[in-house]
């Protein structure tokens, strides 16, 4: 009988975000009367203060005639200066609400294609810094990968270590070792599916022409369902064991998956229907699983240096 006890999941600290599903990428789009109720809002707010104005300041000052005194004058119009920027602040805010409303009421997401197009002949790259100081490895590592499979022609993801390169305790070392092995082992992970891409568009480059077959397009099809099902092994092979394990494989890796067997499911019609995309769209299809996979990932340590 194994010594060894079962590892059991980490304690999750009480209060902490139980919510595994992202917020969603489209704002919801605001109702006709949500547009009419703001506009209300900001009639009845300056009302209000036309209002407390005239009411109150002028009927004050008109009524009081000559007993308003130095001390009464002030005391009335410390009070308007007062009700005058608690009105101004919440007539800005009805105002930048109204303000985002109409945007996201006039806001049509970008289609895909037109994303693609545009990154094609995108000649900037972006480096995404991932900072870690005693940081689980586990946690730094779907953080790695999350920022590595970003769809961008020219990624690089650098993880910037923060611990003591020289910790005195032995479990402080062992994570160091861990956490700095990281970006090579991602690495490592992504050339299988970074070389089965490039060699198929090496292979489509060498016999391009004008017309688009079938088989180009069946092709096309395999490089989509080869990522997805890799992605879904990726997915496999993690233990779900908090709810930051839970949204890494359901939305990071799970949900790029379902968006390229989407893509799948549209080359496959496309295949029934005898509807071919263009040369050019081929290109941009294939170019999108190449951005996928072609991060680089590196380490830093600043503490490995005098300044």
């Amino acid at each position: 009988m194994s010594d060894q006890l079962p590892t059991s999941p980490p304690r999750r600290q009480w209060g902490a975000e139980r919510r595994s599903e992202p917020m969603s990428i489209m704002h919801p789009r605001p109702s006709d009367s949500a547009l009419t109720w703001g506009r209300i809002g900001i009639a009845v707010t300056v009302l209000a203060w036309l209002g407390y104005f005239v009411s109150t300041i002028a009927r004050q000052f008109l009524n009081g005639g000559s007993h308003t005194g130095f001390r009464f004058t002030m005391e009335a119009m410390s009070y308007l200066v007062v009700v005058t920027f608690l009105t101004f602040s919440a007539l800005m805010y009805l105002l930048a609400r109204q303000g985002a409303m109409y945007r996201f009421a006039d806001h049509r997401r970008v289609p895909r294609g037109t994303l693609d197009r545009h990154f094609m002949d995108y000649d900037e790259a972006i480096t995404v810094l991932v900072p870690s100081y005693d940081e689980e490895p586990d946690v730094v590592r779907m953080t790695l990968w999350s920022a590595a499979l970003q769809e961008f022609p020219d990624l690089r993801a650098v993880l910037l270590i923060d611990d003591s390169p020289d910790p005195a305790d032995d479990a402080a070392r062992e994570k160091l070792g861990r956490t700095r092995e990281l970006a090579e082992e991602i690495s490592e992970a992504l050339q299988e599916p970074y070389a089965r891409i490039v060699a198929s568009v090496d292979a489509f480059t060498a016999r391009r022409s004008s017309d688009v077959t079938e088989a180009d397009v069946a092709d096309v099809a395999a490089d989509y369902r080869f990522a997805a099902e890799w992605l879904e092994a990726r997915g496999a092979q993690e233990r779900v064991a908090d709810h930051v394990s839970e949204f890494f494989v359901e939305q990071v890796l799970g949900g790029l998956a379902s968006d390229l067997r989407l893509m799948l499911l549209g080359l496959e019609s496309s295949i029934e229907q005898g509807s071919y995309p263009t040369a050019e769209r081929i290109v941009e299809l294939r170019s999108r699983l190449l951005w996928i996979f072609r991060a680089q990932l590196s380490t830093f340590e600043r503490k490995q240096y005098a300044s």
